[in-house]
């Protein structure tokens, strides 16, 4: 079966994105991939499955309309995504530019990104994950000084988040301070003993800073902490996947050649991809981001839809508070909605009857309790 091939070209403002959509049928896939300048951006993978092998027509208009669904998507959520960040800049809620940023640093767009954690700062300068985040875009595009003041900055502020130092202690790695790097990283591990990121991060500054005050040029003996720490980390759940154990065993493999260039190249990159690794789920909040700024109300059937993909989620999420919290968001627009049909329902009840007495009746209880009820939904939601 020959592959289905899709490109467009989108032009936001002055930056200018190309989107290439084609189906892999070895691999009975279809990948969707995002390009500015020429720079790989980010890309989208859905599988698929072929539901009658001897229908080879059948097979090809699936293909091509399961194909075409990916490339609209992507190209619709970019557009929304600064779509909703033309509404919400102007508008005082951290909270939506933390997740606005959030998912930008998702989808590889950093510059957009970096604005969004900027102007959460700007609004909350208390809120500690939006400097950790804002240090992890600083370490993805290289400017690792920049990565050091942000952090600092937070750090003095609050000292008690493990994550916060361990991201400090990283980013003063990479700007070869290793004696504060270690300094800092031991404080992690005051806090949580067994931060297995952590624990590798100490080694390798511990390890970067014997070798800066040796003669070592070719060959190295790597601690075995590193070695340790990194088979502890292979064994976390969040790194059980095909992307994780493969960089996990590259490194191994590095480290087990002894040439100390590539040890110290080896180490590095996965330190980088350490901390800058960001899980989000962003269904859930491109969810709230659309319901709130996306410029119109989503239907009964676009909510339905969205809850039944968040429910997916509940056996790997159930143990996560934030899932529960948002999966109640979800039911409380779910109730805005059916509460506003209810309104129109009824009105609609009494302005074909208007001496139905139980609607009207209906009706008055309703309005008696409309405002408050829209004004307690809209404040929970912001």
């Amino acid at each position: 079966m020959k592959s289905i091939i899709l490109h467009s070209k989108l032009n936001i403002d002055s930056r200018e994105f190309y989107i290439h959509t084609g189906s892999i049928p070895d691999k009975k896939s279809i990948l969707s991939e995002v390009f500015e300048k020429g720079k790989f951006i980010s890309s989208k993978e859905l599988s698929f499955k072929i539901r009658d092998p001897e229908d080879q027509k059948a097979q090809i208009n699936y293909l091509k309309s399961r194909t075409a669904d990916l490339h609209k998507d992507t190209i619709e959520e970019i557009n929304m995504l600064f779509y909703i960040q033309s509404k919400i800049r102007p508008l005082k809620l951290y909270l939506a530019h933390f997740k606005l940023g959030a998912i930008f640093y998702y989808r590889s767009i950093i510059s957009e990104a970096i604005k969004n954690f900027q102007q959460t700062i700007e609004l909350k300068p208390d809120f500690i994950p939006a400097y950790m985040n804002l240090g992890r875009c600083y370490m993805r595009i290289g400017e690792y000084k920049k990565a050091v003041e942000i952090l600092k900055e937070a750090y003095k502020a609050n000292s008690e988040y493990p994550d916060l130092a361990n991201s400090l202690g990283v980013a003063l790695t990479f700007m070869q301070e290793y004696q504060k790097a270690t300094s800092i990283l031991q404080q992690a591990l005051k806090k949580n003993p067994d931060y297995a990121e952590a624990n590798f991060n100490l080694g390798v500054a511990l390890f970067r800073s014997t070798v800066a005050d040796s003669d070592m040029h070719e060959r190295a003996v790597i601690p075995s902490r590193v070695i340790r720490y990194i088979k502890s980390l292979m064994e976390l759940e969040r790194y059980k996947d095909e992307y994780w154990l493969e960089t996990f065993d590259n490194t191994l493999n590095n480290i087990s050649e002894g040439n100390l260039p590539e040890i110290l190249s080896s180490l590095e990159k996965l330190q980088l991809k350490l901390i800058t690794y960001l899980k989000i789920d962003t269904l859930v909040e491109s969810f709230y981001l659309r319901f709130m700024y996306g410029g119109r109300e989503l239907d009964y059937k676009e909510l339905e839809a969205y809850e039944e993909r968040i429910l997916k989620l509940t056996a790997e999420r159930k143990d996560f508070a934030d899932y529960w919290n948002e999966m109640g968001t979800v039911h409380i627009i779910q109730c805005r909605h059916l509460f506003l049909q209810a309104v129109r329902e009824l009105e609609k009840a009494v302005e074909l009857n208007n001496d139905y007495t139980e609607a009207s009746k209906n009706l008055k209880l309703v309005g008696n309790i409309k405002k408050g009820f829209l004004i307690l939904l809209r404040a929970i939601l912001k």
